[in-house]
């Protein structure tokens, strides 16, 4: 039914769900990121894909409001992680749903009734997401992705090298059934802070973990069946018509694409999460009530 998304509407919501009222600038913020076009709210919410909105927090709201980002960071027995997720939700549904209707998704998606995360800053050995994205340290964001259930990347400490763990990520990631492996999309990599520090002291940046990734991680085209190439976009379609059978289909258009987040506690588990096309992640500032972005205050 597209409607106005208010303030007043948004803390209706977030009562319902059980939100503290602390939690309200990081929820306006998430409301704000899933309305920007570019999000393109409309295919998440009327799609028969599972995917859900991911929102990942980062600076010092995290420690304001008690976001998990350890051990569990998914799970629903933290209040602020559960209820924030679960009050966008609940906007998403009663403010921009139909009345009446249902959730068409195939499955459906666990997200969908909460999910909100927050990155692992302290155990990060590269610079967090908002900074990435140019946002000062002590500026707080939120980055709201279009997601589709996590896969796990399970090496179980058997990689002894940076370059042994990034083969075992690159090639866990593509498979015929993941969209983001016709070049598009923007492509999320959770690294576990155990993992993280090991590609960081064996060398590697940021920057080049995702070119090793886009480089390394491609599905042969020769595998691919005919048939399923009618997901690809008419761009790609092109782009690939003539391409040798051997030659490798990269899982974004270039390595910028694929974002990168360390979260978690202590074990060798990251995760791989693929996003919808057409669709991208959006970053917002965490503005407190006289709209100034929320930061840490001399």
């Amino acid at each position: 039914k597209r409607g106005l998304a208010t303030v007043e509407k948004i803390a209706a919501n977030a009562v319902m769900a059980g939100c503290k009222p602390e939690y309200m600038p990081l929820l306006i913020a998430c409301v704000q990121a899933v309305g920007d076009p570019r999000f393109n709210l409309d295919a998440l919410q009327t799609s028969t894909h599972n995917t859900s909105p991911l929102p990942v927090v980062n600076g010092p709201v995290r420690d304001a409001i008690d976001l998990n980002r350890g051990y569990n960071y998914t799970g629903s027995r933290w209040r602020s992680t559960a209820t924030i997720g679960r009050a966008l939700r609940l906007i998403m549904a009663n403010i921009g749903g139909t009345p009446g209707s249902i959730n068409i998704h195939t499955q459906g998606h666990i997200a969908r009734y909460e999910h909100c995360i927050a990155e692992n800053e302290e155990e990060n050995p590269w610079e967090p997401l908002h900074v990435e994205r140019g946002y000062a340290p002590e500026t707080s964001a939120v980055t709201v992705f279009p997601a589709c259930p996590a896969a796990m990347i399970d090496e179980n400490g058997g990689s002894q090298t940076a370059k042994d763990l990034l083969k075992t990520i690159a090639l866990s990631i593509p498979y015929v059934g993941n969209r983001n492996t016709n070049g598009e999309g923007q492509p999320l990599l959770i690294l576990c802070p155990q993992h993280a520090r090991l590609l960081a002291n064996g060398g590697y940046s940021k920057a080049e973990v995702k070119r090793f990734i886009w480089e390394r991680g491609r599905l042969r085209f020769g595998d691919i069946p005919r048939g399923n190439l009618a997901s690809f976009s008419t761009k790609n379609l092109k782009l690939y018509a003539d391409v040798d059978p051997d030659f490798g289909i990269p899982i974004a258009d270039k390595p910028e694409d694929i974002v990168i987040v360390v979260m978690g506690g202590k074990g060798t588990h990251s995760l791989s999460v693929q996003t919808r096309l057409a669709c991208e992640n959006i970053t917002v500032p965490i503005a407190r009530k006289d709209g100034s972005p929320w930061r840490i205050r001399p």
